[in-house]
């Protein structure tokens, strides 16, 4: 069993740095959208669109089998429902675990899941999402907005992205620990973002954090007054991928141009800590309106009744043409960094004009138009 090594403290929050080893709803329209600018890729091919309806089935389901705070059965039937789904469009599925102890005395086993989708590039897209709950002792938190609804979402992404690949492998990432798990302990604020955390961790020792090209991190995606922040520790140029892509579909209530930048802190920054600034967070910080964070986060209130597939279904779309949008880019600029060079010219013809002066050593002073000398 691993005990916590040590703290890592993020502004405005403390996360544990630890050692490791469809329900019949129609589906939604699509606002209509701008053509492709030229060289870029159509927003959505229909025959793979991303349904809100199938999210929402994903999401009930979820929420169906109750509180899932990591430890508990009900996070085990979780990842029971996580790994049927994949295995069932065919993925490879695998577990990233570890055994921590809180200060408490309580021995948990964080567990991850990720799922692969071969593409023509080992370098990595990485879409990850949280799947566990908050404990309340005083009511069932069944967490879906904050919860399920990331992990909903990524399993309709697993869908899509399945039957038309992605240049670049994708890791769909269902996060574990990720809500805080001192059980109402006093050291419960300093246990949150474990599955991030330790994932994060695991990925810099192994060199991964190296192959990922991009990092989206979703959660609390379906409050029907959908306002996802705009996120300032994001990657700057893919964050405004998302952006320009939503106005270009016609989500723009839920992608405001006009809206405030915030820095909410989620399960991207122990990746952005360590370098890995290529990360997108995609998140609405008030459910349920009023002020962060909103009227029904962390309450009784936050159940299915409560989310809507329409939201679900902005949030995917927009992702799905905004990661194709970025490996498209990123793709022509591998191909023209990975481009041979062009054989040098003919050197010309002998010239008829005497050879240069040879200097003491016998060694030209010049070297004749056209030749190619080897430099150190």
């Amino acid at each position: 069993m691993r005990r916590l090594l040590s703290i890592v403290r993020f502004p405005s929050v403390v996360v544990v740095a630890l050692t490791l080893a469809c329900v019949g709803l129609p589906a939604c329209s699509l606002p209509s959208s701008e053509p492709a600018p030229a060289g870029e890729p159509a927003l959505l091919p229909d025959p793979q669109a991303f349904s809100g309806a199938n999210a929402y089935a994903h999401l009930q389901a979820l929420v169906d089998l109750g509180p899932r705070a990591s430890g508990t059965p009900g996070a085990e039937r979780a990842r029971e429902y996580l790994r049927d789904q994949l295995q069932e469009l065919g993925l490879e599925v695998s577990e990233n675990g570890v055994d921590i102890t809180l200060e408490s005395g309580d021995a948990i086993r964080v567990t991850n899941l990720v799922a692969e989708i071969p593409g023509k590039s080992s370098d990595l897209f990485v879409l990850a999402a949280p799947y566990d709950t908050r404990y309340f002792a005083s009511f069932e938190h069944l967490g879906a907005n904050d919860g399920a609804s990331g992990a909903a979402l990524l399993l309709e992404l697993a869908r899509v992205l399945s039957q038309r690949p992605l240049e670049y492998t994708t890791w769909l990432v269902f996060l574990d620990g990720e809500a805080p798990l001192g059980r109402g302990t006093p050291d419960e604020s300093a246990t949150a973002w474990i599955g991030s955390t330790s994932l994060s961790k695991a990925w810099q020792e192994d060199g991964t954090l190296e192959r990922i090209r991009l990092l989206v991190y979703l959660n609390q995606v379906a409050d029907p007054d959908l306002r996802i922040a705009r996120d300032l520790r994001s990657h700057r140029s893919y964050r405004e991928v998302f952006w320009e892509t939503a106005r270009r579909m016609g989500y723009t209530d839920e992608f405001s141009g006009k809206a405030e930048y915030e820095s909410p802190v989620a399960g991207h920054v122990p990746f952005v800590f360590r370098g890995m600034r290529r990360s997108v967070l995609v998140m609405d910080t008030s459910f349920g309106g009023d002020e962060p964070p909103g009227l029904y986060a962390g309450t009784e209130d936050d159940t299915a009744e409560r989310c809507s597939p329409d939201s679900l279904e902005a949030v995917g779309r927009v992702t799905v043409a905004s990661v194709d949008r970025i490996a498209a880019r990123l793709s022509k600029i591998d191909r023209f960094a990975d481009a041979p060079l062009g054989e040098p010219e003919s050197p010309p013809p002998p010239s008829r004009t005497p050879p240069p002066a040879e200097g003491p050593s016998g060694a030209s002073r010049s070297q004749p138009a056209g030749s190619f000398a080897a430099s150190r």
